[in-house]
């Protein structure tokens, strides 16, 4: 109860801390300042939790999910929240594309918008966590989006996901390498596309 209290608080300071700098919009400005036909509507756009899991057998896993009843879940089996890692949306939205989570038999789990790499992982005996994908990401840099980076730790089979760079090198400098990028997503307080 105490990480669902936690999530819905950290939740609430994040719609709140995105609607205080919402632009006013009136008849002779563009939706927020953006191309309805490129962008999705950052408005929509929902936090995505990084959680902690510390299984007994196995090295500490990062979990990633917009969706709360998901998250709830994750509490219960023993995660633990540890920040919005991003913004993304959760229905389609003008120029995003689905992005997968995949889960492997040693307790892997990865994410990607890829095709390519859904297909290998798919071949190397990760599994879809849903047919259908929990979220959406932008394929390239437009909208406002901030690379979603993706790095591993092939020894421990870990995966890490982060829109810093300061927290990308501190993850380099503990053994993960830079796979690439995941996806592009928003950053936390975006309000409008440029």
């Amino acid at each position: 109860m105490k990480h669902i209290l936690h999530a819905l608080f950290l939740s609430v300071t994040v719609v709140l801390t995105i609607a205080q700098n919402i632009p006013r919009n009136d008849a002779q400005t563009n939706t927020l300042g953006r191309s309805a036909e490129t962008c999705g509507d950052p408005t929509d756009a929902l936090p995505f939790y990084r959680t902690i899991l510390a299984p007994a057998s196995l090295p500490t896993r990062y979990f990633y999910s917009a969706d709360i009843s998901v998250l709830t879940t994750t509490f219960q089996e023993g995660g633990t929240l540890q920040a919005v890692a991003s913004l993304l949306f959760t229905t389609q939205e003008e120029s995003t594309v689905p992005m997968f989570r995949l889960n492997g038999a040693d307790g892997e789990i990865l994410y990607t918008a890829n095709t390519t790499e859904l297909e290998t992982a798919l071949l190397n005996g990760f599994t879809l966590a849903s047919v259908d994908p929990e979220t959406y990401v932008y394929p390239t840099q437009i909208c406002g989006s901030v690379p979603f980076y993706h790095l591993h730790n092939a020894a421990k089979k870990v995966n890490f996901y982060t829109i810093s760079t300061a927290e990308m090198q501190v993850f380099i400098g503990n053994g993960f390498s830079t796979v690439g990028i995941a996806g592009y997503v928003l950053p936390v307080g975006c309000t409008e596309c440029e």
